[in-house]
């Protein structure tokens, strides 16, 4: 007799896959960022890393991510002279530099 139904297995939390390549360009720093809000939405106009201001001229993309109670904002950003992941996490109020795209 097959089992049905629920399968521990196929849940998102039960099984997390092992990275075996490690990405250089995965930072998870700590940033500082200026930014505006306008109409419930946030706007990062700079940021400092490393003692670096970095001025934002462009936002390609955003999205939200659920992390438990918590939701990440990820901002895919051009200054210019480089693309970066960065997010604001809505719990801790803080911003982290999440990765350099190539």
């Amino acid at each position: 007799m097959s089992q049905s139904g629920f399968n521990p297995k196929a849940r998102w939390d039960r099984h997390i896959p092992q990275d075996s390549n490690h990405d250089s360009s995965l930072l998870n720093e700590r940033i500082q960022a200026i930014v505006f809000f306008k109409g419930g939405k946030i706007y990062p106009r700079r940021f400092i890393w490393n003692n670096k201001i970095y001025k934002v001229k462009a936002i390609n993309y955003n999205w939200q991510e659920r992390q438990g109670k918590e939701i990440i904002n990820y901002f895919s950003v051009n200054t210019g002279s480089g693309f970066y992941q960065i997010s604001f996490n809505n719990t801790t109020l803080g911003w982290r530099l999440d990765k350099i795209i190539e």
